[in-house]
């Protein structure tokens, strides 16, 4: 996005603006609130919903919007936005586009003087490299100290929402900012990559292996940093590829907020490559080659994932594996393991294994991990029809290890996991018929989900809530549930919701003996699947026509 206003160049997308010669650039979130001003410029944006927009990810006060709006007026005067009391503000200057960068300067080089001059400037040069180059070359033997140049390219946001839209950018600026700060290194900043990839849409999706290495070119950087945001609120998952000259490295991060996991991806750079920089710092030109240091452990864990993403169990067995053994406190592997056991029908290996999870992380005080397998086992239990088959006690059973989840989650206070274990219990009383019981217990788990940013984790309580209104032919309350959850669903753009709510509408449907609106849900269900070309939910609808168990472990 280019403009031009009177003798000011705006580069939306770089986020400069050129005046009289002098490039100054614009702050983020500055710049965020005037390419919103300028998109909107035919109506009157309210102050909220500017706040909302771009200051979605903290909680801040108004006098942050007053500052970014006398920034953009300080730069290009103060008639560009008008101010519309107790309102907000309108964009009012005149804008002309300019559609291409590069049409206006091939039309400046057609002309013949033009060409005459830079034929000039060419041979001027070439003079100057002939007669000053062996000088050069008699000192090349003289080695320079340059740090590593490393580029962050663009977060991909692969959330199953809206909400995270913000990441690709401010993911990317973050990255950045952050690494400049705790490592010797030279960050190249994210204008500098805007300035040489000329589409910042071509990240909606992964680059290919080819492609990162064609930008890196194009960045003359040592190192180029890919990364992709996965998992749900309060439960991410950063992964992350490292691209050198030489090698790639695979890894993933775990944290339950989005900043957590950045800063675990940049501690890890800082401390690798910080540490190799004052090692090699006497180097010759750059980029140069960068030696590989491998952390087996999470190299394996991340391949194993991508084949596990992939639905591919019986590859990802292996690399689970490897990195337990190399690195017995990686108890993500463990869980990981005991999820591909337990989603190819051996559900009591899985158990197992998570038995031996709980251990290991009461020994490593990992409280997050325990309260997690607690709570697994106890889903297990629950979902597995073969399990719960040879197993008379199964939810009992499970109801004890949701419960111990729920105490521990209760006592260090991680509402994700006393959210999850409420509605579990709520699930377990529900299968018992002690509706009344259910109800205020999936409740409760509601209340703990309004209190999360992104409102879609509310939907399986929801669901469980209409399915016993259901079990107790209350079919318009339970259509009053699936109402508000599909609401919800769609209002956060959250497919993978959508399609578990169809599901459990086919199956409300079968109650009442009417097939035809059943696969009519289901059939609404599989074309949301195949519209995200995700391998899982496609799977979980085809086992709901095969009527096999739909439930798999993610």
């Amino acid at each position: 996005m280019q403009f031009t206003l009177n003798d000011f160049e705006l580069n939306l997308t770089s986020g400069s603006i050129t005046h009289q010669g002098q490039v100054t650039n614009i702050r983020a979130k500055t710049l965020l609130v005037l390419k919103y001003l300028i998109t909107h410029k035919d109506r009157v944006v309210t102050k909220q919903e500017l706040l909302t927009t771009i200051w979605h990810d903290v909680i801040v006060q108004e006098q942050v919007l007053v500052q970014s709006i006398k920034e953009i007026r300080d730069i290009l005067g103060s008639n560009v936005i008008k101010t519309y009391s107790r309102q907000g503000y309108q964009w009012t200057a005149e804008l002309t586009e300019v559609n291409s960068v590069k049409k206006a300067i091939n039309k400046v080089l057609n002309k013949p003087k033009v060409i005459i001059s830079l034929s000039a400037i060419i041979l001027s040069i070439l003079f100057i490299f002939w007669f000053f180059i062996p000088l050069q070359s008699n000192q090349s033997s003289s080695k320079i100290s340059t740090p590593l140049s490393i580029a962050f390219l663009p977060v991909e946001n692969n959330m199953p929402d809206d909400i995270h839209d913000w990441v690709p950018l401010e993911g990317m600026d973050y990255l950045s900012q952050k690494l400049n700060q705790q490592a010797n290194l030279h960050v190249l900043e994210s204008n500098d990559l805007l300035h040489v990839i000329e589409r910042i849409d071509q990240f909606s999706t992964l680059p290919t292996e080819e492609q990162i290495y064609q930008i890196k070119t194009r960045l003359d950087v040592n190192l180029v940093v890919q990364t992709r945001l996965m998992g749900y609120p309060q439960d991410f998952q950063l992964h992350y590829t490292i691209y050198s000259s030489h090698h790639i490295e695979r890894g993933v991060e775990l944290a339950d907020t989005v900043l957590k996991a950045f800063d675990a991806l940049v501690k890890k750079i800082a401390l690798r490559y910080s540490e190799l920089t004052s090692q090699n710092s006497v180097l010759n030109s750059a980029p140069y080659s960068v030696p590989y240091k491998s952390d087996f452990s999470n190299e394996a864990f991340a391949t194993g994932l991508e084949f596990y993403l992939q639905r591919d169990y019986k590859n990802a067995k292996p690399f689970f594996r490897s990195a337990l053994s190399a690195n017995p406190e990686l108890l993500a592997a463990r869980r990981y393991l005991a999820a591909c056991f337990a989603n190819t029908g051996e559900v009591n290996q899985g158990i197992e294994l998570m038995l031996e999870n709980i251990a290991a992380a009461k020994e490593e005080s990992n409280v997050r991990e325990e309260i997690r397998s607690y709570v697994m086992i106890g889903y297990l239990l629950i979902n597995w029809p073969e399990t719960t088959k040879n197993h008379p006690q199964a939810l009992k059973s499970a109801q004890q290890y949701i419960e111990i989840g729920r105490q521990l989650a209760e006592r260090h206070q991680d509402k994700l996991f006393i959210a999850y274990a409420y509605e579990e219990l709520g699930k377990i009383k529900r299968l018992q018929k002690e509706f009344q019981q259910a109800e205020v217990l999936l409740k409760k788990a509601l209340e703990y989900h309004k209190a999360f940013r992104g409102s879609y984790g509310q939907t399986n309580a929801l669901i469980q809530l209409a399915r016993i209104a259901a079990d107790q032919n209350d079919f318009d309350g339970s259509e009053q549930y699936f109402q508000l959850a599909t609401a919800i669903a769609v209002e956060s753009d959250a497919p993978t919701n959508r399609i578990w709510i169809l599901l459990a509408q086919a199956d409300v449907m079968q109650q009442q003996s009417n097939e035809v609106l059943a696969n009519n849900f289901a059939q609404q269900a599989m074309e949301i699947a195949k519209n995200t070309q995700r391998a899982h939910l496609i799977s979980r609808v085809d086992a709901w026509f095969n009527k096999h168990s739909i439930y798999e472990l993610n």
